[in-house]
Order: C-alpha cells, then sequence, then structure tokens
C-alpha cells in the first residue's frame, strides 16, 4: 500500500495557510447552514424528528437526491446506468480489504449493497412506473458506503414525517419513496453559497 504523500511545509506558507483557514471555515459555515437550513424547512418540529435531521448522515442522504437530480438520473437508462457503476465500485472496493478497512466497512456489507439478478429487476420496474422513486432497500444499497441500512431508515422515516419525501407501501409489501424536491433544493443551496463564497475570496 501506497502511502499518501503530505507536504513538510504546510504551515510554512502564510499567505497559502490563511487561505486554507477560510475554506476550512467555509467548509464549517456550509455544513452548519445545511443543518440549519433542513431543520427549518421541516413541516414536522417533533424533537425526535428533529433530532435526526441534525445527524451527520443527513448531509449524504440528501446529497444523493441532488445528485441525481444535479445529474439528470432520470430515465430507466439512467438509474441502470448508475447501479452498474455502483455495483462496479462495490465489486472493487470488495477486493480490497485496506480500503474496506480505512472506510469502516466489511465485506458482507459491501456485497449485500450490490444490485443482483434478484434487485436489479426491482430498482427498473419501480423507477418506471414511478422516475424518480426507489425501493427503500435499493435506497440503501446506493447509501451503504456512508451510511449503515438502520441510519438509512430512520433517515426516511424522519424526512418523510418532516414532509421531504413520498413514502408508501407497495402492493407486495415493499417500501417505496421518492424526494418531493426540498432536500435537493437545500443542499443545492448550501453549495452554491459555499461556492460563492470560496470564488469571492479569490477575486
Amino acid at each position: 500500500m501506497t502511502t499518501p504523500m503530505i507536504p513538510n511545509d504546510i504551515f510554512t506558507d502564510s499567505a497559502a495557510l490563511e487561505a486554507d483557514l477560510f475554506v476550512q471555515e467555509s467548509l464549517l459555515w456550509s455544513r452548519a447552514l445545511f443543518t440549519s437550513n433542513i431543520v427549518a424547512a421541516s413541516r414536522s418540529q417533533d424533537p425526535d424528528v428533529i433530532e435526526t435531521l441534525r445527524i451527520e448522515a443527513m448531509y449524504q442522504f440528501s446529497e444523493f437526491f441532488y445528485l441525481l437530480r444535479a445529474r439528470g438520473i432520470e430515465s430507466v437508462e439512467a438509474i441502470s446506468g448508475l447501479a452498474d457503476v455502483h455495483n462496479r465500485h462495490l465489486d472493487s472496493l470488495s477486493r480490497d480489504a485496506d480500503k474496506m478497512k480505512r472506510l469502516g466497512l466489511n465485506r458482507k456489507r459491501v456485497l449485500d449493497a450490490i444490485f443482483t439478478a434478484d434487485t436489479m429487476p426491482r430498482l427498473v420496474e419501480i423507477w418506471r412506473e414511478r422516475p424518480g422513486h426507489l425501493d427503500q432497500s435499493n435506497l440503501a444499497r446506493f447509501l451503504a458506503t456512508v451510511m449503515s441500512t438502520e441510519t438509512c431508515r430512520k433517515l426516511i422515516v424522519a424526512a418523510s414525517q418532516a414532509g421531504f419525501l413520498e413514502r408508501r407501501k407497495s402492493p407486495h409489501g415493499t417500501v417505496i419513496v421518492g424526494s418531493n424536491g426540498i432536500v435537493e433544493r437545500v443542499f443545492g443551496g448550501v453549495l452554491r453559497d459555499l461556492r460563492h463564497r470560496v470564488q469571492a475570496q479569490r477575486i
């Protein structure tokens, strides 16, 4: 395994250090702004809902829906392509024990998150019937490297209570979820604010 190169002079250039500190402060501001805005956007102010919306994983949860919209993942072909990329990434990851360890993952969790001949058709069928909607377990697969299945489930429940997701049971007993656009707009607004802050500093 190659050891990452760490520059020895990271603290010697005062101008560069000030710029680094500005970016670090901007990132902290951005994450705090996201939490503040996502809580403010919630139609429920129940303490349990708010507590769940404030956990770190809510950022990655919202980022996923933002990226679906920003990357134009709308067609069946697009969601199938995303699942294929996801599968290739996890297949590669499952063969890299050191990387799994660094990410806090185990091989079973990684392999369980791969779309199979059983789960891929359900992903496609649901997306074809209701574009933008996913089986809850398939959403958890997409997010498996950044959160546990249980954390994903808790966020889905809280987000639906907050008015961010449509959540219903299918005739087959599975839970189908889809964003109504709020989390994407909150995440996107915070990301744009961060970009403007960093760009303004460079002028």
